[in-house]
């Protein structure tokens, strides 16, 4: 299996990198000595990757996201990066952190699908019934589902609206408001589901190689209850004193001390 999509030119897509683009020139126009700008580390990290010094573009785009800059394309790339320099665990990490801002990006699932094949780490994925009732949750972003709710809200109090002033209420009306409800039912539904599982709760990857105890108690002598291998996704229940409690995508869970461990 090769990786179809080794590198992204741009840290932002479309619109937003044009928007970004305007207003540094605008700055550096201004700026009598400004200094770089993270567009232009980004590409210099793009041009270390293609010369193949992957430690250093490692280096080039954590660079960049200690700037402020932060995109799905720039934690894409570094997920490559660290997957050529060997760091399978870091390049799981930064490809699930990309996630969050593409999540239905076919390159990126391939790589991760990839990387994961390489640690033999479980791949964790919604039952069935949870893909069907909410069919847009980890689809889109929370922003998009945001958007789209507060478009079906407007959108059913216009025809609800409409429906009180028309003083006969035609029939095709009485259908867009059906519709609309039933999108309504859906965004609304995704949205508290990608909230409720993703974005309120704490999620690490484990970065060391060879298998991870997690025993039953927070503690080194307690008895090992199962064990995870580098690349697994766990999310995080607790924490105390160095330790923290962890469950897999089974719902199996226990204690493993934090220093395997890098939150998402």
């Amino acid at each position: 299996m090769r990786l179809p999509q080794l590198l992204r030119l741009r840290p932002f897509r479309g619109l937003p990198f044009t928007l970004c683009g305007v207003c540094l020139c605008w700055a550096t126009c201004l700026a009598a000595a400004a200094p770089t700008a993270p567009q232009t580390a980004f590409f210099r990290a793009n041009t270390l990757y293609t010369q193949g010094q992957y430690a250093e573009a490692v280096e080039a785009y954590e660079a960049v996201l200690q700037s402020g800059l932060v995109s799905g394309n720039l934690y894409f790339n570094l997920g490559n990066a660290y997957l050529k320099a060997g760091q399978v665990g870091r390049a799981i990490l930064n490809y699930e952190r990309a996630r969050r801002f593409l999540p239905s990006d076919l390159d990126l699932e391939a790589n991760l699908r990839f990387a994961h094949s390489l640690t033999g780490a479980e791949i964790c994925q919604s039952p069935l019934w949870q893909r069907l009732v909410f069919p847009l949750a980890h689809r889109v972003t929370t922003d998009q589902l945001v958007w789209f709710t507060s478009v079906a809200y407007t959108l059913l109090f216009v025809v609800l609206a409409a429906g009180r002033l028309w003083p006969r209420r035609p029939q095709w009306l009485l259908s867009v408001g059906w519709g609309v409800a039933a999108c309504l039912v859906v965004v609304t539904l995704s949205l508290v589901q990608q909230l409720r599982t993703s974005d309120w709760q704490r999620h690490a990857v484990v970065l060391t190689q060879g298998d991870t105890p997690v025993r039953f108690e927070p503690a080194v002598s307690g008895t090992v209850h199962f064990s995870v291998t580098q690349g697994t996704r766990v999310r995080v229940l607790d924490v105390r004193a160095g330790w923290w409690q962890v469950a897999r995508c089974d719902g199996r869970r226990g204690w493993v001390e934090k220093g395997p461990l890098e939150e998402l």
